[in-house]
């Protein structure tokens, strides 16, 4: 199975919003351009408070129109069956996010007429998300709350829309545009209001591509150790190059720092394995190589650093340079724990960067066992599915063997995690069309 759409997931503790390899962070991305647009409006007008003022303005309005994105997006969620715990994590990721997009609309300098059914929209949002919670914790039935999403989010929709052309029209006059948020959007749902769970981080290069799980390090734990000689003459041999040097040392895991014509390495110290690896690109703009000739070339650099055999689970691509997630398997299970995500030229081949933290934390010998069957897990998922495969998922402080479940409702396409033991509904990931990467099978 294949899917050519584009995902945005969300999983983790809320953090600051830096990911380790793939500069296609959408929501920082529109903050920078309205900042830049901002600057480039200002700076012609007198005092640089006014100008700083003017920038505050439209950060603002860039941060509102991020929180009602993921505001869509959780609403989204909803509608699909879930466990009582994914529940309660997808509220309380809806409840800062409306709170979070209320308290960037009251600092856009528009009047309260123009910004009221938006702010009373938000505003239901959050008392719908804390008043399901609620009852989520209590055990009470919660379908009319379930029932209230797709309205909710259908809502939420119109006001994306209206401040897509916002930004437009704001960023065209170098001024906020207050007119254009006018409107109605309203909703439906009661509850009262209550304390909210703290919600997930958004990523963006890969479904579970910034899992962590255990500090140690258990591919690498009866390794034996290697010297600062050694790791350097590895590091040589893979850049051929010969003036490689350590310039530090760093822990979790023991590793050593090694430059070398600009490029750097970390090395583990047991295993001498390549941790991390990044490399300048002097490679040019053409794009030579095919998709299917990016996926030999990533899993022969992975093979060549150790890896083993792995498959494409998650491919971006961004002008000349592809981005690829690989992954090992257990039988025919996808272990999306143990991810190594390698970087090289579609000129020509050129290995660019690798990043192999995951699989040196996680990877072990598996006896992967299922109890339930992939039709039992595709019909407990509540979508309509097309296809069901094994695999293992960070889960917390854990990981969980579940059934991958693709398949669509409703009109959108999801990824459904269904535990191939109890049945419940682990994590769900939304496809959306965002220019992102997307799975590879």
């Amino acid at each position: 199975m294949e899917t050519r759409a584009k995902l945005q997931i969300y999983d983790g503790k809320h953090r600051a919003r830096s990911i380790v390899y793939i500069g296609i962070i959408i929501g920082l991305a529109l903050t920078l351009a309205l900042m830049t647009a901002a600057y480039i409006i200002t700076s012609g007008n007198n005092g640089k408070a006014e100008a700083k003022l003017n920038n505050y303005y439209f950060e603002s309005l860039a941060e509102l129109s991020d929180n009602v994105d993921e505001v869509v997006l959780d609403l989204s969620k909803l509608s699909i069956p879930m466990s009582r715990g994914a529940t309660a994590a997808t509220l309380g990721e809806l409840a800062v996010h409306a709170s979070e997009g209320a308290g960037a609309l009251s600092r856009i300098p528009v009047p309260t007429e123009n910004t009221y059914g938006a702010m009373k929209l938000l505003n239901q949002i959050v008392d719908y998300a804390t008043g399901f919670a609620g009852s989520v914790s209590r055990g009470y039935d919660v379908g009319g709350f379930v029932n209230n999403a797709a309205q909710f989010r259908k809502a939420a929709e119109s006001l994306q829309s209206r401040l897509d052309e916002v930004m437009r029209q704001s960023m065209e006059k170098g001024m906020i545009e207050a007119s254009a948020l006018s409107g109605e959007w309203s909703g439906s749902g009661d509850g009262k209001q209550e304390s909210t769970p703290d919600y997930p981080e958004m990523i963006y290069d890969g479904p579970f591509s910034d899992s962590k799980l255990p500090v140690s390090f258990k591919s690498l734990e009866n390794m034996e150790e290697i010297t600062e000689q050694e790791a350097l003459y590895r590091v040589e041999s893979i850049l051929s190059v010969k003036n490689a040097k350590v310039v530090g040392r760093s822990t979790e895991p023991d590793a050593y720092e090694i430059e070398a014509d600009g490029a750097y390495a970390a090395v583990s110290v047991k295993g001498g394995m390549i941790l991390e690896l990044t490399v300048p690109d002097y490679t040019g703009d053409s794009k030579n190589l095919t998709e299917e000739d990016a996926y030999t070339h990533a899993a022969e650099y992975a093979a060549k650093l150790g890896y083993g055999d792995l498959s494409p689970v998650w491919y971006y691509e961004s002008g000349s340079v592809a981005y690829i997630n690989m992954a090992p398997t257990a039988g025919e299970a996808i272990l999306y724990t143990d991810l190594v995500k390698v970087k090289i030229s579609l000129t020509d081949a050129t290995l660019l960067g690798l990043e192999a933290t995951g699989y040196c934390r996680n990877h072990i010998d598996r006896e992967i066992n299922a109890v339930i069957s992939e039709r039992a897990a595709a019909e407990r998922s509540g979508i309509d599915y097309d296809s069901v495969r094994l695999c293992v998922i960070p889960d917390g402080e854990t990981e969980a063997v579940c059934y991958e479940v693709h398949g669509h409702y409703d009109g959108m396409e999801f990824f459904v995690y269904v535990d191939s033991v109890t049945g419940e509904t682990v994590k769900v990931l939304k496809v959306v069309d965002s220019g992102g990467g997307r799975l590879t099978a």
